[in-house]
């Protein structure tokens, strides 16, 4: 799960264990399925010569790609540090240590030190964050042509799945949590910022949308 925002148990949660694990399995298979049919709906549009900012990029295995599709800059913030250094460590190692940048940033509470970018990418990461608003506005703004988001299903076995997860992080002293926000609420957020929706694909627990940016 790639998550940032406020540290809210993320540091106790994604560890130098979990970020050298996902950077060991990129390198020996590429991107997992889920995140293979976003890169395909991403590059369905042409990325040549674009900028990327992905918030909550985990190890950034996406950028990487896109970067091989052509995209000429990524720009990776997230709270949790491990992830940040497993991201450079593995974009340097690949040779893209040039033409990446990864922060670690409190981008619902700091997205004013980031520059815009062509594309913005949130993957698994508004399920991160209890006031949707502070997060998904930012993004949305910050997308110069694109919004890339994918989020939890709006489903009863989801909000079951989230209680579940926020007693067990509860049980272990970890202030981490798991939100299930209403799709109707993120949708409206980011045409409130003058997007609108492209791209709808549900994919087990899933939902993901390309938002593009209004040309009038």
């Amino acid at each position: 799960m790639n998550c940032c925002t406020q540290d809210r148990g993320l540091n106790q949660v994604f560890t130098s264990d979990i970020a050298r694990r996902e950077a060991k399995q990129f390198r020996k298979k590429g991107l997992n399925k889920r995140d293979r049919q976003l890169l395909r709906a991403l590059t369905q549009r042409s990325v040549q010569g674009v900028t990327v900012l992905e918030v909550g990029g985990g190890v950034g295995g996406t950028e990487i790609e896109l970067l091989k599709a052509g995209a000429a800059h990524t720009t990776d913030v997230d709270i949790a540090q491990a992830y940040v250094q497993g991201a450079r460590e593995l974009a340097q190692s690949l040779g893209f240590g040039d033409v990446s940048e990864q922060r670690v940033l409190d981008f619902a509470h700091a997205a004013d030190q980031v520059e815009a970018a062509d594309i913005v990418i949130m993957n698994r990461v508004v399920c991160c964050y209890p006031h949707m608003p502070a997060l998904v506005a930012p993004a949305a703004q910050h997308a110069r042509k694109l919004l890339a988001l994918v989020f939890p299903r709006e489903a009863w076995w989801m909000h079951i799945g989230a209680r579940v997860i926020n007693f067990g992080m509860w049980l272990m002293r970890r202030d981490f949590r798991f939100f299930v926000h209403p799709h109707q609420a993120i949708i409206d957020v980011v045409t409130g910022n003058g997007l609108r929706a492209t791209h709808d694909r549900f994919s087990g627990p899933w939902r993901t949308m390309l938002f593009e940016r209004n040309s009038d």
